[in-house]
């Protein structure tokens, strides 16, 4: 049996860019239902997975508006997560061609101030690394 990941090794990257003094990441694959009734029936004649959403958040301490630029800009990146860090044989994700939609900026008086970023990608694939 495997232990456990833990969140401290993780690593995030935007293009190749390791994301500095990030506090978290979330990855989402959602499938939306394609779900068909006839007339007649209370069950579905077709149920079947569609179409899929790639999605990407991570919250980080604020350093300058570089991702909130890409946010105004359109920018597609890549994003790369590796959550046992880096390293040969270490399992890496990576969201291609992802549109940051979402860029939120959280000040506090009693701590650093956090970016909170969000977005979409086209695809996802899971790997290991070289």
């Amino acid at each position: 049996m495997s232990s456990p990941l833990l969140g401290k090794d993780a690593v995030i990257q935007i293009d190749g860019t390791e994301v500095g003094y990030a506090q978290g990441v979330r990855v989402g694959i959602s499938a939306d239902l394609i779900k068909e009734y006839r007339i007649g029936s209370d069950k579905p004649e077709v149920l079947s997975s569609g179409n899929k959403t790639f999605t990407v958040s991570f919250d980080a301490m604020y350093i300058d508006k570089s991702y909130a630029d890409k946010v105004l800009n359109g920018t597609a990146v890549s994003v790369v997560v590796r959550p046992a860090g880096t390293g040969s044989g270490l399992e890496e994700i990576t969201i291609n061609n992802v549109v940051l939609t979402s860029w939120e900026l959280t000040i506090s008086q009693d701590g650093v101030i956090l970016e909170t970023v969000e977005g979409e990608g086209k695809d996802i694939t899971f790997g290991t690394q070289a």
